[in-house]
């Protein structure tokens, strides 16, 4: 029987180093991979809060604001400063720029507002509160409004006549039964609500 050589011994010695060699270095890189992908998701998830709490501080009602200039301007201020539109009675073009907006002390009401990509939230719909011109609304991908924001239409519920909600990821089906407190709206377009499983069930909620 044929006695390996010294030379071959080392040769595997060797090449067995280099696989535990190997082996070793994918272990240290994918700790080391973990624990930076870990700080990565904390970083994350406190930058995400942070946004959070900046998008609620800039959907909250200013008393006082609302006290001095009344709520048209107020409600058409956090329209504007989310990313909305907003259209002023006997105007035909949509406001889009903040910095727009009429002097303060000027006396103007909203008709119409496109809310599309906006980054409304439900507490941002007490601004609703006095306004009483309001004859249109589009709420399109506002992926921060939640079940119970549409309670806040209640204020509208003399003057609003065209309602669209589309694209709105977090609205169900309970999220819509409020609108039946809307009596004088004329015409209402749901599209793409996919958290919405029963159309039909809503719909007879609302002819009720």
């Amino acid at each position: 029987m044929a006695t390996p050589n010294r030379g071959e011994t080392v040769q595997k010695q060797i090449q067995q180093d280099w696989l535990n060699r190997e082996y070793i270095e994918i272990i240290t890189i994918n700790l080391s991979c973990r624990s930076k992908l870990a700080v990565l998701n904390e970083k994350l998830t406190t930058l995400e809060r942070k946004i959070d709490y900046l998008e609620a501080c800039f959907n909250a009602v200013d008393e006082e604001r609302f006290k001095v200039l009344g709520p048209d301007r107020t409600c058409a201020e956090w329209i504007l400063r989310n990313g909305g539109a907003v259209k002023w009675v006997n105007s035909n073009e949509l406001l889009k720029d903040y910095n727009e907006l009429p002097n303060e002390g000027t006396t103007f009401h909203i008709q119409e507002i496109d809310a599309s990509n906006a980054s409304i939230m439900q507490n941002g719909f007490a601004h609703f509160n006095g306004c009483n011109y309001i004859t249109k609304i589009i709420f399109h991908e506002c992926n921060y409004l939640e079940n119970g924001s549409f309670e806040g239409l209640k204020y509208l519920k003399n003057s609003l006549l065209f309602l669209q909600i589309s694209s709105c990821p977090n609205i169900t089906e309970n999220g819509l039964f409020p609108l039946k407190i809307l009596s004088k709206l004329k015409q209402l377009v749901m599209l793409n609500l996919i958290a919405v499983k029963n159309k039909d069930k809503v719909l007879q909620n609302l002819k009720k």
